[in-house]
């Protein structure tokens, strides 16, 4: 069983979280009186941070002055080239493998007559592949099945393996861009600045269940 697929699917959570998780609004501070109004924050441009993170992954949370951001992005960049680079070896590996394998079954099985007028194959990469030193050509007929199954199984894992790391891959490269967008539209959000929103935890009480810990939510406007 490929051992990279929980950290494919860590990658993925890790990133959902993080990226998903644009919940802090900064507030505007505005004067105003009887003949104008002035704004003391300068206009952030959400196209500019959308481009940026289109040209590279990152820029656009630089632009945006989230820094701790970007090391977690590549992180996760890094993590998933890695498992594409793994899967990849590994399904060629397998594939390779099973090919060699599929033909020296086929010569193998042949009666004894047509051998003479058959070239044995001469790859032999699936040895590599098992125990090492064990005698293929005296096998029995049930463990050249199994055998044969196990290659086209891990081949198929690693291929399936591998397509889903490039879809992680190129799922972080948008979610690199959405969350630059999203960062840069909500500096530019005009939030009260008398507006607070606070989790805290309390105490409840029930007739049925007694004294229940849990969280209350505040607004305060």
């Amino acid at each position: 069983m490929n051992n990279l697929r929980p950290l494919l699917i860590s990658v993925a959570v890790l990133l959902v979280f993080i990226f998903a998780g644009n919940t802090h609004v900064q507030a505007q501070k505005f004067t105003a009186d009887t003949v104008q109004v002035e704004s003391s924050v300068k206009i952030h441009s959400p196209h500019k941070a959308t481009m940026y993170s289109v040209m590279l992954p990152g820029l656009g949370q630089a632009y945006n002055k989230k820094y701790w951001k970007i090391p977690i992005l590549y992180a996760g960049i890094g993590a998933t080239i890695y498992a594409i680079s793994w899967n990849t070896k590994n399904f060629n590996k397998y594939k390779d493998g099973y090919r060699d394998f599929s033909l020296y079954m086929d010569y193998k099985n042949l009666p004894e007559e047509e051998k003479l007028n058959t070239t044995e194959p001469t790859g032999k990469s699936y040895e590599g592949l098992y125990t090492d030193g064990f005698d293929f050509e005296n096998s029995s007929a049930s463990f050249d099945n199994w055998f044969k199954t196990q290659l086209q199984n891990n081949k198929d894992s690693y291929k399936h393996d591998r397509d889903l790391s490039y879809i992680i891959l190129a799922g972080v490269y948008v979610l690199n861009i959405i969350d630059a967008a999203v960062d840069a539209h909500l500096m530019n959000f005009n939030v009260n600045e008398e507006l607070t929103f606070r989790v805290e935890p309390a105490v409840s009480y029930s007739a049925f269940t007694g004294n229940t810990l849990g969280f209350r939510c505040q607004i305060t406007f």
